[in-house]
């Protein structure tokens, strides 16, 4: 990161740490009002609105001629002093914000022309921000992580974190689903995909698939996860070049775990993941 850059990333901590302290209070002190989007798994809350608007506000408000890619607004402001755009998820993980309180997160990356600058991943509930960018590498609370080593186990000792409808989908397509969990150690599914590139990030899962995540679910988690060492493959589902579609997206550990894990895939997907 550049001066510019490193001014804009000490920017997002400030205005994070105030989108989550808004949350928080809003969480129990209001009635949460869910209204479904696009099907009962796909939901919105006025919170989601709310912190959104926080986030759009402040950061035009200090830089007006960014571009900006949100998930509820979905809308570009067409950027007139550069290439700069952030990406914002105001609650990753709507369905546990609302029934759990737990287990969901806000996210705010910034990116140079598709570029990775820095990414914030802010754990509400648990009080964790995750946060990494170029030149900086990966933070949690404040204290720098190193990069995690590389580990030498196979897919039968790996956590695999994959959710049904990513099951089902894939295993329309010819996958053998079961196969893989079978030889995996365990699978697991959190139902927020910042939070569990996270984990891979940290070790706690080893692989991570998904086809049904949007750019901004995943932007800033992602520079979390490069910085730890981690890999990432995201591929858009679609031949647009929307950059509101669904995403195809793998996360790893290790490109061994990946690639034996990979030999599950029928070849349209293998193909996909690997272009």
């Amino acid at each position: 990161m550049n001066l510019e850059e490193r001014e804009m990333y000490d920017f997002a901590n400030i205005i994070m740490h105030s989108a989550g302290s808004k949350l928080k209070e809003e969480h129990k002190r209001s009635v949460i009002k869910v209204t479904e989007k696009t099907s009962q798994m796909d939901l919105v809350t006025e919170h989601d609105l709310l912190i959104e608007k926080l986030l759009v506000e402040a950061i035009l408000g200090k830089y007006p001629g960014h571009a900006i890619l949100a998930e509820e607004c979905q809308t570009w402001v067409s950027p007139e002093l550069g290439g700069y755009t952030w990406v914002i998820d105001p609650i990753d993980g709507t369905v546990n914000y609302y029934r759990f309180g737990k287990d969901y997160a806000i996210s705010l990356a910034l990116y140079w022309n598709e570029q990775p600058i820095f990414g914030l991943v802010y754990d509400v509930a648990r009080g964790v921000l995750f946060s990494a960018g170029q030149g900086v590498g990966a933070i949690m609370n404040g204290y720098r992580l190193k990069s995690l080593p590389d580990r030498p186990e196979r897919l039968n000792k790996a956590v695999v974190g994959i959710s049904l409808r990513t099951m089902r989908e894939f295993a329309s397509l010819g996958m053998d689903v079961l196969g893989m969990l079978s030889k995996a150690q365990a699978y697991r599914y959190l139902g927020c995909a910042s939070l569990e590139l996270c984990k891979v990030a940290n070790g706690e899962y080893d692989l991570f698939i998904s086809s049904n995540v949007h750019e901004w679910d995943v932007a800033a988690a992602r520079i979390f996860l490069e910085q730890r060492g981690g890999g990432l493959l995201m591929r858009r589902k679609d031949d647009t070049d929307s950059r509101c579609g669904k995403l195809l997206v793998a996360a790893f550990r290790s490109p061994r775990i990946w690639l034996e894990a990979a030999e599950y895939l029928p070849k349209s997907l293998r193909d996909k993941f690997m272009a």
